[in-house]
């Protein structure tokens, strides 16, 4: 066990960086964490706060990894460069610059581009490599913001001093440049999702209600008000043989709520609440379901999807998927080859996908089929985690 110790230690260390400690258990960070194979992780994060374990969220020990929690003995000098100019004070920044120096740590990781930000002027100040990841917002609605000043605090304290900038889809990377990073500096990058954990050995069966399923938090930018108009279409066609499952929670769940009251659909919609990530539930969910539905839109305030984890869970489940043009959805979906999509907010175009999929269990059967074998092969945690960790090693290289 011993020498099992020594042999792990001699791999390169990548500092992961996140701005509370529970977005280690956000799936898309924590599997990134987990899955290294050729790295050795260790942890950094400037606040502890409290989280259910629900939704996104999971359970994450990080009891076997080397980390520096910045909120504990934290100073009042501390707090006030943070709530003043929004950035480390020069005692946090020497912490973490000799916990970086006594880890022996090759490479940091960023997580988020905002959150990098507030890191500031770590980046400039590091003898290592760095990567930033962005995930959505951080590079869609945020550099609009504030008059502009979202793009000029990138470009001052990501982009100018991060040795990479991770996209998850090309879409990304145009709203990347957009707020003035270097082309130069973007590298496009999924990072994966634990298809072998989702996978179900589906079958297809000719049934007389049709079960939809949607896994999102109950968000503008996830798309169902978009849904329920689309569902309301379907009642108004005489298609009354579906029901929906709504996994998720978030500040629209009320509103939404009154909308299927208002629209008749009360009755054929559950509500069933945020789900632990990869817990028995949410599985029993994506293996009782017949069809996936996650119709993303832009939200009023410009707020993007990067690439949706349940998409792709659903996809590893077999199950055919229904989704739009949005984002990076369409880079991983092929429209009538491995799902379907509609434009956002193409109500019409909704609806008659719906009809479609509720009528022909064959074409449900082809659909999850080709999604569900290309989520494997091209979207799977595993493999996408060793081209992550070729890009670290590339970059740590020069």
């Amino acid at each position: 066990m011993e020498g099992h110790k020594n042999r792990r230690s001699t791999r390169p260390r990548v500092a992961h960086f996140v701005r509370k400690d529970t977005q280690f258990r956000a799936s898309f960070i924590q599997n990134q964490v987990q899955a290294h194979v050729r790295y050795q992780p260790v942890l950094l994060w400037r606040a502890q706060v409290s989280k259910p374990l629900d939704g996104g969220y999971g359970q994450f020990d990080g009891a076997p990894y080397p980390r520096l929690d910045l909120s504990q003995g934290q100073r009042w000098l501390d707090r006030a460069w943070f709530a003043g100019p929004g950035m480390l004070s020069p005692r946090q920044q020497r912490m973490i610059l000799e916990f970086l120096r006594e880890q022996r740590v090759a490479l940091c990781h960023f997580h988020y581009g905002t959150d990098c930000g507030l890191y500031y002027p770590l980046l400039r100040k590091l003898k290592i490599p760095s990567v930033v990841s962005f995930y959505g917002y951080d590079c869609s609605s945020f550099p609009g913001r504030y008059f502009g000043y979202g793009a000029a605090f990138l470009q001052r304290r990501v982009f100018r001093d991060a040795s990479a900038v991770f996209a998850m889809s090309p879409d990304m990377k145009k709203d990347l440049l957009n707020a003035g990073c270097p082309e130069e500096k973007v590298i496009v990058h999924y990072y994966g999702t634990d298809c072998r954990r989702f996978f179900v050995d589906r079958q297809f069966p000719e049934k007389e209600e049709v079960t939809l399923l949607m896994v999102a938090s109950l968000e503008p930018q996830k798309g169902h008000e978009f849904l329920f108009r689309s569902l309301l279409g379907l009642k108004k066609d005489g298609i009354h043989n579906w029901k929906l499952r709504l996994v998720g929670a978030g500040r629209l769940e009320e509103d939404l709520k009154a909308l299927a009251a208002r629209s008749g659909l009360s009755g054929q919609i559950a509500f069933l609440g945020a789900l632990k990530y990869g817990g028995e539930e949410l599985i029993r969910e994506y293996k009782q379901a017949d069809i996936f539905v996650h119709p993303s839109v832009t939200a009023g305030n410009g707020d993007k999807e990067g690439i949706p984890g349940t998409v792709v869970e659903a996809m590893a489940a077999g199950l055919p998927v229904i989704s739009t043009y949005h984002a990076g959805i369409p880079y991983i979906i092929e429209q009538g080859r491995t799902g379907l999509l509609a434009g956002e907010w193409d109500i019409e175009c909704l609806r008659a996908h719906l009809s479609r999929l509720i009528a022909a269990p064959g074409l449900r059967a082809q659909l999850g089929t080709a999604g569900q074998a290309y989520a494997l092969k091209h979207l799977d945690l595993q493999e996408k985690e060793k081209e992550l960790e070729a890009i670290y090693s590339q970059i740590c290289a020069g």
